[in-house]
């Protein structure tokens, strides 16, 4: 073990601490296993990480998942987030994981109480885990599938309480937000050129205007690659993941992730989609993509195959990445 590692919660003091050991299977093992003990689950024989991810995530063998949340990172927003989208989602044939329980690993303490979440794991495979072993037929019908799943989602009733209320401004704040600091974000990760990022304060609209005369949907904002679960053989779409990045807001904004992420800019992928979700795409579709690229909250291009650095024109970015 290395010299000064943290050995307990209250050792995670800062971000930096936090960022080490969000994903460290060794850290987390003995804190998953006293969670499930608390709520008298069956003691799994083994765990594993399956992958990075925000949040702690360990998954047992004997199905089911335990996602923790800390105070840092955004942890109490997005365990908020998590519990409000569950709260709204059930009940509407999403393919989501059941929540099987929920706990504290320090509840009645001043401290920050450490909550966790356990849910059932996902059926299937990930989405890009699937994709390579798929032909092109498969590829397509499951990217329709994943289009009306996206759909789906977009009519579930807004009842939430917070984000997921009809009227909750959370989603125009964060444009907002975006719409400032994009540029600079864009510059430090360096896919686009300067002459083509000097032209972006002046594409992007003002988020109202933007937004004005459409009503809020629910949507999911981080639709990657592994928060997407299939069976390839019966071509079907088995689960759905991670509820922390869920607003009442444009249904546009969901499509980023999905595209640039999970399709990896795979303009058929993408055309076969929009077929499922019965998507009609109008003139100004890829303009408005763009900008709603530049405004989402992640790092959305690093996923995407082709060399954007020698595009100049925004009109030629707009195309490139969504002309359908």
């Amino acid at each position: 073990m290395p010299e000064n590692r943290p050995t307990d919660l209250g050792e995670i003091t800062s971000d930096d601490i936090y960022a080490k050991l969000r994903n460290d299977l060794d850290f987390w093992e003995p804190w998953v296993r006293r969670a499930l003990d608390s709520l008298s689950l069956a003691a799994p024989g083994a765990l594993r990480i399956p992958g990075e991810s925000t949040n702690p995530v360990l998954l047992t063998d004997t199905g089911l998942a335990v996602k923790l949340y800390g105070e840092h990172w955004c942890g109490p927003e997005n365990h908020a987030a998590e519990l409000e989208a569950y709260e709204v989602l059930q009940g509407h044939g999403l393919p989501i994981p059941r929540l099987v329980a929920r706990g504290e690993l320090r509840p009645g303490t001043d401290a920050w109480p450490w909550p966790f979440l356990v849910m059932e794991t996902a059926s299937g495979v990930t989405w890009r885990e699937a994709m390579p072993a798929l032909d092109r037929p498969r590829q397509l019908s499951l990217a329709r599938r994943l289009g009306a799943l996206v759909r789906q989602v977009h009519e579930v009733p807004l009842t939430g309480s917070a984000a997921l209320r009809p009227d909750a401004d959370v989603f125009a704040e964060l444009l907002r937000e975006r719409r400032e600091d994009t540029l600079e974000d864009h510059r430090e990760w360096g896919y686009l050129s300067p002459r083509l990022l000097a032209d972006v304060p002046d594409f992007l609209p003002d988020v109202d205007a933007l937004l004005a005369g459409r009503k809020p949907v629910l949507v999911h904002g981080d639709l990657h690659g592994t928060n997407l679960f299939v069976d390839p053989a019966a071509e079907r779409v088995t689960g759905l993941i991670d509820f922390t990045d869920v607003y009442a807001g444009d249904p546009r904004y969901s499509l980023v992730q999905l595209h640039l992420n999970a399709f990896r800019a795979d303009k058929g992928l993408l055309a076969a989609a929009l077929e499922g979700a019965g998507w009609e795409v109008s003139g100004g579709f890829a303009e408005e993509m763009l900008q709603f690229t530049f405004l989402h909250d992640f790092d959305v291009l690093e996923e995407v195959p082709a060399d954007l650095t020698g595009v100049e024109d925004l009109g030629e970015l707009a195309r490139l990445l969504w002309g359908v």
